[in-house]
């Protein structure tokens, strides 16, 4: 900054007023802590190290949490308050098994001559299964699939449970024993109610709980 001299000593230029902003932005001249209003605009406007500096300046004392890396706003209707938060989505591949929380997304993509199992909890949750007639690389035989979701929903009460996909390309006996490990392997036939029987014998539910439907290929979302 270039600055005129009076008699050597050097002048202090005056500080340019503050921009005009939109409505809603924090008033001028506030003094005191800011509230969590006023500091869900800074993390809007400047991202979170403005809001700890401004928070900072405001309250005259160092605000708790400060040295974290992400501040987030309190009652922020937006979503970046501290209660609120992104429900899980996630893709289950052939020979997989996964769980998501209360609200969450599961996503089973290439569903051509696979079954794609989903248990709906009680509390919101979702364990799912992708079982393939033969076993894809890195994953399970079909015969673990059931056994795996068993185990992931442990003491979980059960609402429901799905089983969708190629239901005319399998035989119940594939999912008690995977075709490469049968000899002979029982040949392919349309029985979902063979299904829905070891579905639920295995995970240990009431048959009524199963449906069973035959879906066009293609990738499922439950």
């Amino acid at each position: 900054m270039d600055r005129e001299s009076t008699g050597g000593t050097p002048t202090r230029l005056p500080r340019p007023s503050a921009p005009a902003g939109p409505a809603g932005d924090l008033p001028r001249g506030a003094a005191g802590p800011l509230g969590p209003s006023a500091v869900t605009v800074l993390q809007r406007a400047a991202g979170n190290a403005a809001t700890t500096r401004a928070v900072a300046a405001g309250s005259g004392r160092r605000p708790p949490g400060a040295d974290l890396t992400v501040q987030r706003a309190e009652n922020d209707d937006a979503g970046g308050g501290a209660s609120g938060g992104t429900a899980e989505a996630k893709s289950i591949a052939e020979g997989e098994v996964k769980s998501v929380g209360p609200g969450g997304t599961i996503t089973y993509p290439s569903v051509t001559s696979c079954l794609a199992i989903t248990v709906y909890l009680r509390d919101g949750g979702k364990v799912g299964g992708h079982a393939s007639l033969f076993k894809a690389s890195g994953g399970m035989y079909s015969d673990q699939i059931l056994p795996e979701i068993k185990a992931q929903v442990g003491k979980s009460r059960v609402e429901r449970i799905d089983v969708s996909g190629a239901i005319s390309s399998w035989n119940p006996a594939y999912l008690k024993t995977a075709i490469e490990n049968s000899n002979p392997a029982p040949e392919q036939k349309n029985d979902p109610d063979g299904i829905r029987n070891v579905v639920s014998g295995i995970l240990g539910r009431q048959a009524k709980k199963v449906s069973v439907q035959e879906t066009r290929d293609g990738t499922l979302t439950r």
